[in-house]
């Protein structure tokens, strides 16, 4: 997957542009690491914190959304949205939007409250992300095909 990785990071940084998000990260959902992340720079604490935002999703998950035969339901309308507030009270609160993309890929982001108002552009271009990522994982088992 790692020459994916690159292209992955190219999608993920046009993702956050179109949208004016502050971070964004793309996780394996069971083991919890973050496959690539865009180009903005973060904080160690932002990974810990989509960390435990997986962590809350699993284990409801677990509580909610078990299929027959013990498998995660966990499909392309799975998501979930946290606000945190700033200390500080004013306008700095910060929403953390979390997507399902691909089967056990969440796409995790770090979004201004402010600008989480405009959830159905983010939405939209979160979808064009999805569809990137589809053809970039197609042409990738095709040419292993061939």
């Amino acid at each position: 997957m790692l020459p994916q990785v690159i292209h992955i990071k190219a999608l993920m940084d046009n993702l956050v542009n179109a949208s004016r998000i502050d971070n964004a990260f793309l996780f394996d959902v069971l083991s919890k690491t973050y496959i690539a992340k865009d180009a903005t720079p973060d904080e160690h604490s932002l990974y810990e914190i989509c960390s435990e935002l997986i962590d809350v999703l699993i284990d409801v998950t677990c509580i909610y959304g078990m299929e027959e035969g013990g498998s995660f339901k966990f499909d392309k309308d799975s998501a979930s949205v946290i606000k945190l507030e700033h200390p500080d009270g004013k306008e700095n609160n910060i929403v953390i939007y979390l997507k399902e993309v691909e089967k056990c890929l969440a796409l995790v982001l770090i979004i201004k409250e402010t600008e989480f108002a405009q959830k159905q552009l983010i939405d939209y271009n979160i979808d064009k992300f999805k569809e990137g990522l589809t053809e970039l994982f197609m042409a990738t088992e095709r040419a292993t095909n061939e």
